[in-house]
Formats: structure tokens, sequence, C-alpha cells
């Protein structure tokens, strides 16, 4: 948020034409969407649930040939199936539908077996379903030669070494050595480990040239393969970028495909592959799918689908979902304008101390935008916000320590704070902080008032905010010049142009 809310201190210090403020335009926008009824408060569901473990090793995508699945396919029992029994956690028991967050306390169910038992497990009380006892069996699902099938590839894995060889020989460094190792692992058991490190070596030429093409064949070998649920992604507000395998490889591709990696851009296969991911519970992802739908990248611009999937990944606590949310119902441009739920979503940002939406807050209580007004408030966040080191906020809080507004007046604090901000292009901070230079305000007791240097210091400033476009600025900086000396126009040049 870009937004200016303290008179400019130039105009009255600096003894040069005034440099007044950006005035926020007024012109309207029509909103193209208008969403449900106006809240006062959202919800947070947390992290979304991760599903449960087992003592029992779960069984992999490759468990049985005859239960391959379609990902998409959200109603096919036999998926059903192969979840319930290969993997321990089908959709039957976990919610009605793939990729869903499922809420606590479903999913519980674990039906997998033992691989030294795939006929069940008299002592842990575990027999086999029949299809006569399941409904959801039928002639082309998970028979007993899947199960024996599955329990003799699994007894296999628990065996081979191949994959602990080949993440040695990396970190060793011989990647050469550990290509090929990766290579014979995944052939051996189809590790979505190896598949991964593979990709990621050929995409950063580790153990061969770079060859963005073979990363894109080992990132489709995981990224579209058959499906299990340890593929998904739990998420985590406190780590929000982990992510499975599986969504790791489809991340890559998708960025492959936005950049053009040695490979023609193609918008519509990344807004593809973050739909993927965002299906396998990676909330990130629903964000980014929401920039792609508000801006039409991929795909014709939808901001009523923007708005929903801003709000789901929102309401995980996903903090970029929060505050993209919160901007739209505080600019109003694209849906309907709507103060007091922005002023929610900004409050759930600042409990995850984001600067953005410490400073909307104190923006918001500084001017009673969606809530009373409340001066004391807007101050105390103005502080946690420019401790964050947010610039807008550094300058606003700095007007607070010159003018002696609701805290006792301090230069010295004011100057410093305008200096932070100036560091980060402030511009209003660059001329505040200007001012207070050719005035000698706020400098330390040991340096002179006004000194020569502060005055050539004055100047580049105005001169710096000059380049970004503001023409008052100019104006200032010229009407300065004509106070240097030769000397100081050579030191001003020599800072400028290093």
């Amino acid at each position: 948020m870009k937004i200016t809310i303290r008179l400019c201190l130039s105009a009255a210090m600096l003894g040069l034409p005034g440099l007044p403020m950006a005035q926020t335009p007024t012109q309207q926008i029509e909103p193209i969407f208008v969403p449900d009824t106006p809240i006062t408060a959202v919800t947070i569901f947390g992290s979304l649930p991760k599903r449960p473990g087992t003592a029992v090793r779960r069984l992999d995508r490759n468990s049985a040939g005859s239960c391959a699945f379609s990902f998409t396919s959200y109603q096919d029992q036999i998926i059903d199936d192969y979840l319930d029994h290969f993997e321990g956690r089908g959709r039957s028991t976990d919610n009605t539908n793939m990729g869903a967050d499922a809420p606590p306390g479903l999913g519980d169910r674990t039906e997998g077996f033992l691989d030294s038992s795939p006929y069940g497990s008299a002592a842990g009380g575990e027999r086999l379903v029949t299809p006569a006892e399941d409904s959801t069996q039928t002639s082309a699902g998970c028979s007993q030669a899947d199960r024996n099938f599955a329990a003799g590839r699994n007894y296999i894995a628990r065996k081979d070494k191949t994959l602990d060889l080949a993440f040695a020989a990396y970190d060793a460094g011989d990647f050469p050595k550990a290509l090929e190792a990766f290579k014979t692992s995944y052939s051996a058991i189809g590790y979505d480990e190896a598949a991964l490190m593979l990709g990621n070596m050929y995409f950063y030429g580790q153990g061969a040239p770079r060859d963005t093409r073979q990363a894109i064949t080992w990132y489709d070998k995981l990224a579209d393969s058959r499906l299990n649920p340890s593929q998904y992604s739990p998420f985590d507000p406190k780590d929000p970028e982990r992510a499975s395998l599986r969504v790791q490889a489809q991340l890559r591709l998708a960025r492959i495909y936005m950049a053009g990696y040695d490979v023609p851009k193609d918008p519509v296969k990344a807004r593809q592959w973050y739909k993927a991911a965002a299906e396998l519970n990676f909330v990130p992802a629903r964000y980014v799918l929401a920039r792609f739908y508000q801006s039409g990248y991929g795909s014709s611009k939808d901001i009523q689908e923007a708005v929903k999937l801003y709000t789901n990944a929102a309401e995980y606590a996903y903090v970029p979902a929060q505050l993209s949310l919160a901007n739209l119902y505080y600019y109003g441009d694209e849906v309907k304008q709507d103060l007091p739920r922005a002023f929610a979503w900004y409050q759930q940002a600042a409990k995850q101390k984001k600067p953005q939406a410490l400073y909307a807050l104190a923006l918001m209580f500084d001017q009673g935008q969606g809530v009373a007004a409340d001066p004391a408030k807007a101050l105390a966040f103005y502080k946690e916000a420019a401790v964050a080191g947010h610039p807008d906020a550094q300058n606003s809080l700095a007007t607070y320590f010159y003018t002696g507004q609701i805290v006792s007046k301090n230069l010295q604090i004011a100057r410093n704070l305008f200096q932070s901000a100036a560091m980060q292009s402030q511009p209003d901070a660059m001329v505040n902080l200007a001012a207070m230079l050719l005035k000698g305000e706020g400098a330390a007791a040991d340096k002179p008032r006004n000194s020569d240097e502060d005055t050539v210091k004055a100047y580049v400033w105005l001169k710096l905010v000059a380049k970004l476009g503001r023409a008052p600025a100019a104006s200032a900086a010229e009407k300065l010049e004509t106070r240097l000396s030769d000397a100081q126009k050579a030191q001003a040049k020599r800072i400028l142009t290093p």
C-alpha cells in the first residue's frame, strides 16, 4: 500500500517552491464483481490437517498396475478403492472431493496391510475385504494378485539401498556418479526423490550438461504420475512454501514454462501446473492462480474466480493472499469497496507481523477507514510497521516525532526515521530529510548545524526524488543548485554518478 497520510514538511521548511503531496485519484472504476454481504470479521481455518501416519508402511503409486486412476476423476470408485486399500487414505474416508481440505477428525481409518501379510494380518486383527463385503470393489479394482504384487514390491523397496547411495554421492560432490545412481534408483523402485533429483540435476547442469528438456522429462515423470496421498502438501502457515516432492516438480515445470527456460513461454501450461499443485493442497499455488485470473495470464480475466481463490488461501492464513484480498476490498477498483472487510483481512495478516498489513491498519485507524478513528492505535501500528522496516510507516512515524503529536518531540529520532525511509526510496521521506538537512535539524550534538556537507546531501536527495518523477522536487533542486559552490556541485556529482 502506497498512501502517504501526513503533510510533507518541505514547503514550510525549505524556503523553496512548495512540494505538494501527490493526491489520490478520485476517478471511480466500475466494479466488475460485487461480493456477497460485507463482513466485519473473517474465518481462519489454520493449518491444513496432515494425513495421520501409521506404523504400517504405505504403498506408493506403483503398488498395483490394475489400480491406475486419473488424477482429475473425482467420483471414480476404483480410485476410492485403490486409496482405501493400498494407501489407507481414500476419499471415501477423507472427503468427498479429491484435493479438498479434509477437516480434522476425518480420514483416520487405516486399511493398509503388512507386506508380509498381503492376505491380512490375524495378529493385527486385519482381514482382506472381499468384493462381496465391499460394494466399491469391481472387476477392474485391486485384486488379491495386485495385493500380492504390491507386497512383494514394497518388501524390495524396504531392502533397497540405491537411493541412499545416490544421495551419498551427491553430498560428496560426485555429480556424475550421483546422476547414474539416481537413474538406477528410479529404475529399480521408481522413487519420487530420484525423479525430482534427476530433474534438478539436468536443469542445473550437475553431472551432465544443462538440459532443460531432459529436466522436464524427469519432472513430468513425477508431476504427472499416478497419485498417492503422501504427495499431498499439508499446509503450515509457519512454513508456507513447504511442498511435497510431486508439488515441487509441478512448480518447477510451471516456472520453466512461465519464464521460457530453453522452451517457448507457455502461460497455459504454467497455469495448468499451478492448478495441479493447488489440487494437492499447496495453498501458495491457489494464490498464484488467483493472480493469474486477476490479470488474465494464461486465460481470460476472471475477478470472481480470483476472489474465490484468494479467499480460500487467505482462510488458511497465507499472508500474501490475505494482503491481496484486503487490497482488493480497500481500493475497490475491481470489486465493490468494502473497508470493514479490508480491515479484517489486514488484521489477520498483521497477526503474522507483516509490515504492509501493520501499516495498513495504522492508516485505517488514523483516517477512520472501516473502523473508528483511534490516533493512539494508529501510532502503535505505525511503530510496529516502522520497526519492521516499512518505509511509509517510518515516514509517518517520523512526522509524529517532528511535530510532537501524541509523542514527545524528538528531531533526532525524526531525522533518523526519515533517513531510514529515504534509503528505501520513499519520496516524501527523501524530501522531508532534505528539509531537515537544510535547516540543520536533528543533527547529532557534535555536528554543526546546516553544514556544507548537509547542504550537498539535501541537494542530492532532491535530485533523487526528481528522478522518481516528482516535478516540484526537480524545481526545488534547481533553485538550491544556484546556492552551491563549485566544490559542492562537484561533490554532489560524485555522489550521484559514482
